[in-house]
């Protein structure tokens, strides 16, 4: 794994067992080794494929200037939690050193060193297409979930053609399910299935209109969110027997977050 090293982050803070560590301010210095993939930052020389390092190092200052804690250990566990929700951040590792501990004896420093990863999800992810030649169209789109950072493919189903949802007066449509194993946030695998559809060439002019590529995020892990920009389950999924019979394919005992299986509401579906 790739990895953005900060070194020395020097702070003052107020940490420790005595109530006179917690009542002065005491030197702290601070290492980030943060892993993710940095090949799309490479290529494309753009900060939205990269951690932003000052917003890292904003993080921790904030946590060492700003919080207090008792033992080291929780000092270092609440830096490595807020790092890892940076863009892109999967991997943490985080040393921190109290530079004058209440400690007689001669010595450089004593320290905590953790490493801690975000967790792994199962996500599925819904393709379509009408546009062009539509078999091509899924295989390029598979190829490129399969580029995606911190993820792998774990199958695709089967195509099946579709009658137009919404706007019937267009082609027909080639429908897929794919399922990943991934340690992207919902919000930045979106991004990155946004960023696919619009390389191929998706065009959002028109709801329900035709489309070369669509790519929908359909379920993220065992997870519930409501934002005014993502919502998971999509919200179209249990209305949509061209999504849930590809899906069941690949997952067929697949439940939802509320604990209903898709095979009882698709066999419900009319």
């Amino acid at each position: 794994m790739d990895e953005v090293i900060l070194k020395g982050l020097r702070f003052e803070g107020r940490h420790g067992v005595s109530t006179a560590e917690r009542a002065v301010p005491q030197p702290f210095e601070v290492d980030l080794i943060l892993g993710l993939d940095l090949r799309a930052a490479g290529r494309t020389d753009s900060l939205d494929k990269t951690v932003d390092y000052s917003l890292a190092y904003r993080e921790v200052r904030h946590i060492v200037e700003e919080e207090s804690f008792r033992l080291l250990e929780a000092l270092a566990e609440r830096i490595a939690e807020r790092v890892l929700r940076l863009n892109r951040v999967i991997r943490a590792d985080v040393v921190v050193k109290k530079l004058r501990p209440p400690i007689a004896g001669d010595y450089d420093y004593v320290a905590v060193r953790l490493q801690r990863e975000r967790p792994e999800h199962r996500a599925y992810i819904g393709l379509g297409t009408n546009l062009g030649h539509r078999e091509e169209n899924l295989r390029a789109a598979g190829r490129r979930l399969e580029e995606l950072p911190s993820s792998r493919v774990v199958k695709f189903s089967s195509t099946y053609p579709t009658r137009p949802w919404g706007k019937v007066e267009q082609p027909e449509f080639l429908n897929q399910v794919a399922a990943i194993d991934t340690r992207l946030s919902a919000r930045e695998l979106l991004r990155e299935l946004m960023e696919i559809e619009e390389a191929m060439g998706r065009r959002r002019a028109e709801k329900w209109g035709p489309r070369v590529i669509d790519l929908d995020l359909l379920l993220y892990g065992d997870q519930q969110i409501e934002e005014p920009d993502l919502t998971v389950p999509h919200p179209g999924l249990t209305k949509r027997a061209f999504v849930l019979t590809p899906l069941l394919e690949i997952a067929p005992d697949l439940k939802l977050p509320d604990g209903r299986y898709l095979r009882e509401i698709l066999a419900n579906l009319s």
